[in-house]
């Protein structure tokens, strides 16, 4: 392990830091840079997708795919999932290319603000966990389907269009930042 980690036994650090990064949970790893400022909370994902470490420090990417080791991300806050027909191998590399520059430059808002973006961007293909979250979710089986889950307020946001633009994701991105969306139940 090459990097610092506080020890069990530290129990006045470790609640001073749980609390300052919301941790809930064990094992948790954080990834800071040289002056403190946060890399990622995610790093137990990042070792567990980048064995090797290839990638570190992990800064966060703009658009990721969900995946089993980075679902539990949808529990942090809303998430922008587009669904796609992954049984075209293309499909979902050029679902990522739509949807990142508006992901990139809502970050890029919110980071001059020194805030933490209001979204979490995902591409989901076509897999069993995928299958599960629609379920659980009550989304149809649509592809491309355009939604935003917020899992801790138990609302969805669905935009089923023929197909999905950049203006399109742009709009529904706007609408929801500015509360003009109507959430169905979870």
């Amino acid at each position: 392990m090459p990097w610092v980690a506080v020890p069990y036994t530290d129990e006045a650090r470790r609640s001073r830091l749980n609390r300052l990064y919301g941790i809930q949970g064990i094992p948790t790893l954080i990834v800071l840079d040289s002056k403190g400022d946060l890399i990622t909370r995610q790093g137990r994902v990042e070792v567990l997708n980048d064995i090797e470490c290839r990638e570190f420090p992990w800064h966060p990417k703009p658009v990721l795919e969900l995946t089993d080791s980075n679902a539990a991300q949808l529990n942090e806050g809303p998430c922008l999932v587009l669904f796609v027909d992954s049984e075209d191998d293309g499909e979902s590399e050029a679902a990522k290319q739509l949807i990142q520059p508006i992901a990139e430059k809502i970050i890029a808002k919110y980071k001059a603000k020194e805030e933490e973006a209001p979204l979490l961007f995902f591409v989901a293909g076509e897999d069993d966990m995928t299958d599960s979250l629609r379920d659980y979710t009550n989304l149809p089986e649509a592809a491309p389907l355009l939604t935003i889950l917020d899992m801790s307020a138990r609302a969805k946001y669905v935009m089923d269009v023929e197909e999905i633009t950049p203006e399109i994701v742009e709009a529904f991105v706007s609408d929801f930042l500015a509360d003009k969306l109507k959430p169905e139940p979870i």
